[in-house]
């Protein structure tokens, strides 16, 4: 089972609309947003198009949960205030966009969790410590890094692939 992973898109309707475009070619399961969505009209804008469920949580940079919630529920996207965390295919997942780097640190040491998703570095990483992948896409929309990137993680044997957008 594959899913996507994709954080800090900023508003940047282009390349979430190259991301979708990717996502529905490799016909995933799940796509998790780790923050900084922005504004409410990315859900039609941008996602709507998206073959699979996505789920969300908020970004430090998210000003109107409320609205946000309502536009991403009408295109059946779900939000998550502080963390999402979930099973797939018998993997443990959770999703956040701040962590501070000793909670990050006692999550991985716990080996709770197959997967850890965080954002708002705009910096991608991969590393495996343990039985727990931890990874953060880096940023869709390239404002920081001028290298927009999504990630592609294959639960099944817990590695992931950045991809340019």
């Amino acid at each position: 089972m594959k899913i996507g992973v994709i954080s800090d898109t900023h508003d940047h309707i282009p390349n979430v609309i190259k991301a979708v475009e990717i996502f529905n070619s490799k016909e995933l399961e799940l796509v998790i947003h780790a923050g900084d969505i922005i504004s409410p009209f990315m859900a039609p804008k941008g996602f709507k198009d998206l073959k699979c469920p996505l789920k969300m949580v908020y970004g430090n940079n998210d000003g109107d949960w409320i609205f946000l919630r309502h536009k991403f529920k009408e295109i059946g996207a779900e939000i998550e205030r502080e963390y999402l965390e979930l099973e797939l295919d018998g993997k443990k997942i959770i999703a956040f966009h701040t962590i501070h780097p000793s909670i990050l640190d006692s999550m991985i040491a716990s080996q709770k969790f197959s997967v850890i998703i965080y954002g708002h570095t705009h910096e991608k990483s991969i590393k495996k410590e343990g039985n727990t992948l931890v990874l953060n896409p880096g940023e869709c929309c390239g404002y920081l890094t001028d290298n927009p990137t999504i990630a592609i993680v294959d639960l099944d044997t817990l590695q992931a692939e950045f991809i340019e957008l």
